[in-house]
């Protein structure tokens, strides 16, 4: 029985929307579409971030989102500064007072 109570669990947590289960957060999307993209090509900021954003939105009923990079203050960088964020897309400032994806925030060292 305890072999398949432990798989069970484990299918379980995999399929949750839960970010703090999962690991699937807005800036690990984004951070996987500039590295790998569609089909191994890479994508600048703003197309990921786009490509992030409609993938939000498809999981909230079709209603838009700002999406919450302040787990990775590189990306939060990037998300605040025009030059990167040319589509304007809309984001989570850093100063807000909800509860930070992931539980915890991040150090990133590049």
């Amino acid at each position: 029985m305890r072999y398949v109570l432990l798989p069970s669990l484990v299918l379980l947590a995999s399929c949750s929307t839960a970010p703090w289960v999962t690991g699937h957060t807005d800036s690990k999307c984004i951070r996987e579409q500039m590295l790998s993209g569609a089909g191994g090509n890479p994508h600048s900021f703003a197309s990921a971030a786009g490509i992030c954003a409609a993938t939000a939105r498809k999981d909230n009923g079709g209603h838009d989102r700002p999406l919450d990079v302040r787990d990775d203050m590189t990306l939060q960088a990037m998300a605040e500064n025009p030059d990167y964020n040319t589509n304007r897309q809309p984001f989570v400032a850093r100063d807000s007072k909800t509860r930070i994806p992931g539980g915890i925030r991040n150090i990133n060292i590049d």
